[in-house]
């Protein structure tokens, strides 16, 4: 009995395995809109996508048979890409944000240039957080100011809770357990979807 129960349970979890992680991960290729990217439906698919090459266009990298080929989109004609590592990034402005949460309130990221950090030689990139309203809202830095003033009509709620943070605390400590930075926690908490 013992050996038919976990028979069955290795048999359970090889089939729903792939199933589930197929579920949940997003298709490499460029999407046209946000909405596309939401309903998971690159234009064109692939099994890559970068940005920018030479000249400045998305690339995506698309299976034709035995052979990829490289077709070039203009970053001004795409909402974003994803590449073949499963990253999200959006292009907005001519500048790339990588998607870091996606919702009414969506949060990325962005490096800037390498800077001088005091070390001998060494340079560090500076990690900029940046929100928009939704997927396809405009982008705009992550501070409690630009929050206020998006959301101070809509969500008067959420803007009171930005007020009680914490001398210690910021808009974009990540909680581990939850999987959500502290912005969409407070989003959440005020009645945001």
């Amino acid at each position: 009995m013992p050996f038919v129960r976990w028979f069955l349970v290795v048999l359970g979890a090889l089939l729903v395995g792939p199933v589930g992680a197929q579920v949940f991960t997003i298709p490499p290729g460029a999407y046209r809109t946000g909405a596309d990217y939401h309903r998971r439906q690159p234009q064109p698919a692939g099994i890559d996508a970068t940005y920018p090459n030479k000249r400045g266009e998305v690339v995506v990298v698309v299976p034709r048979g035995s052979q990829k080929v490289k077709l070039t989109l203009p970053p001004d004609s795409v909402w974003g890409y994803v590449s073949g590592k499963g990253r999200t990034t959006r292009i907005y402005r001519g500048q790339e944000y990588r998607l870091e949460y996606a919702d009414t309130l969506s949060v990325y990221t962005s490096n800037s240039q390498p800077t001088s950090s005091g070390q001998v030689g060494g340079q560090l990139a500076n990690t900029q957080y940046f929100f928009s309203r939704g997927l396809s809202g405009l982008v705009f830095p992550l501070t409690a100011r630009y929050v206020r003033e998006a959301y101070a009509a809509s969500n008067p709620e959420f803007v009171a809770a930005l007020g009680k943070l914490g001398l210690g605390q910021s808009l974009v400590d990540f909680d581990k357990k939850t999987g959500l930075f502290r912005i969409t926690t407070l989003y959440r908490e005020a009645g945001g979807r």
